[in-house]
């Protein structure tokens, strides 16, 4: 059974502490977020998510089902304020911007959130004792000031990214790290040599037009009251120690967070709804097919492809001659990719499955038959397939993307790269000849060929995925590093009560 911790309050009584998570709204920063939220009410605390009207259809009927279950996890739907930045209607996910001048509104939109939330924690009762804010929201530190909150970081991206952008970002400025965005150079401070080009080093908001925002992100965690970090302490150790170093901050590696329920409805609901015909239909293909034979292939929520690159990647799966389940986001449906997709549908019939939209991905990963995974190196990606023994091909497409690909290949040696040492910033709807479906199919080869070298690959992601299930079992380090951290709210609220 969960534990559930609860502090005495002076009259005899017992308190829930009442956490209020404050998520970026974007998919991929919101999915871990409500993760957490499940993990911290099934050990007794009350949860308050932070939401707006679009966003909370994605995940309601996670939160219904959670609640159905006795969790106290509730929603707290806030207007987003995008028409008076000059946002389209309805423009309240990340995953719904297009350009640069939007993401600059975008955020200003969200800093303008802080007033309407403090008006609604003051009503909630009983009262907040903690804020966990994502760390793109700066914003939510006044929101914490004022109602004399304990607030928390909660970084969404691997701890090896965090540690490293750090680093770059700091020796830059003394001159150790070149100014070629391009030069091939080592990052400092690690306790093994990474190669990198300082374009595929830089901080969330190392981008121009970004440099203020990227100011009030280090400042909010150079303030926050403690760090959470969706890793766990088999997996990162050394870089969870240099960071907290660096930082003089308590973090708290609690995850992987994807692994805080293990119902079969759990992954389906989890991100968005799947309809219960369309999770039957993925599950009995991959049925049907053999252990570990099927290349699984998924960009996430904000990758673009160009039409061409997803020629390349259509054509290598079919070269390959291999099992796949491909997911093609609606931003890629482009009409040249509509025009060409039902061919490939039906030439690869008998061994692929196509799937537009949105997709379980946890519940396909866990499948016995899935045996690669081709990925864009998001954290949350990347973590789920270590988390469940799935080798990785990795193609990184913007921000962190880049450096846990480093993780992944050079440091866990769990993956094959798609395309080493692609000279690029960033991989968008623009990005022509990247890569070429001998590429993929070279690399689905590397990863599946049964050879001595891919053995020793998938024993390796085999054996982090039983690390990183204990490590969230009751004794493990992430379950016992969620305790501390609960643990230290309950302490901190005794204290001000007093």
């Amino acid at each position: 059974m969960t534990e559930q911790i609860h502090v005495m309050e002076p009259g005899g009584g017992q308190q829930k502490p009442h956490f209020v998570l404050v998520p970026l709204f974007a998919q991929g920063h919101m999915i871990p977020m409500v993760d957490l939220a499940c993990l911290l009410a099934a050990r007794g605390a009350l949860v308050t998510v932070v939401t707006t009207p679009f966003n909370s259809t994605r995940f309601k009927a996670l939160i219904d089902r959670a609640n159905a279950c006795g969790l106290l996890i509730r929603l707290a739907e806030l207007r987003f304020p995008g028409a008076e930045v000059g946002l389209p209607e309805g423009c309240e996910n990340l995953d719904h911007i297009r350009t640069h001048e939007e993401v600059i509104k975008y955020f200003l939109a969200l800093s303008m959130m802080a007033g309407p939330l403090v008006a609604c924690l003051r009503q909630q009762w009983p009262k907040p004792t903690c804020l966990v804010s994502d760390s793109c929201n700066p914003w939510t530190r006044s929101v914490a000031r004022e109602l004399g909150l304990l607030r928390f970081i909660f970084h969404g991206p691997s701890c090896f990214f965090l540690l490293c952008s750090r680093n770059v970002h700091e020796y830059a400025s003394s001159g150790d790290v070149p100014g070629d965005m391009f030069q091939p150079f080592f990052i400092p401070g690690l306790p093994q040599k990474i190669e990198v080009v300082r374009a595929q080093a830089l901080r969330f908001f190392d981008y121009p037009g970004r440099e203020k925002l990227q100011e009030q992100v280090t400042e909010a965690e150079a303030t926050a009251d403690g760090l959470i970090i969706n890793t766990f302490r088999e997996l990162e150790a050394p870089y969870l120690d240099l960071y907290q170093k660096a930082l003089g901050k308590t973090i708290w590696p609690i995850g992987p967070v994807s692994l805080a329920n293990k119902e079969a409805e759990y992954t389906v609901l989890r991100g968005n709804k799947t309809t219960a015909n369309e999770a039957e239909r993925i599950s009995n293909w991959l049925d049907a097919k053999d252990t570990a034979s099927v290349t699984y292939v998924s960009f996430g929520t904000l990758a673009a492809n160009s039409p061409s690159h997803t020629f390349e990647i259509g054509t290598g799966l079919e070269a390959s001659n291999r099992p796949f389940i491909w997911v093609i986001r609606q931003r890629d449906m482009l009409p040249e990719v509509e025009k060409w997709l039902p061919e490939l549908e039906e030439r690869t019939r008998s061994r692929g499955l196509i799937l537009k939209g949105w997709a379980p991905q946890v519940m396909i990963l866990s499948h016995p038959s899935v045996g690669a995974f081709l990925t864009h190196c998001g954290w949350n990606s990347t973590l789920e397939a270590l988390s469940l023994g799935v080798p990785m091909i990795t193609w990184p497409h913007l921000s962190d993307q880049f450096l846990n690909e480093n993780l992944v290949v050079k440091v866990l040696r769990t993956g094959v790269a798609l395309k080493p040492q692609m000279n690029t910033r960033f991989v968008s709807r623009e990005s022509e000849g990247l890569i070429a479906r001998e590429d993929v199919e070279r690399a689905i080869e590397a990863v599946m060929d049964g050879g001595e070298e891919a053995q020793a690959r998938r024993q390796r992601a085999k054996q982090l995925a039983i690390e990183a299930k204990k490590a969230m079992e009751p004794g493990g380090s992430s379950y016992e590093s969620l305790t501390l951290m609960i643990q230290h709210v309950l302490d901190d609220t005794v204290v001000t009560d007093a």
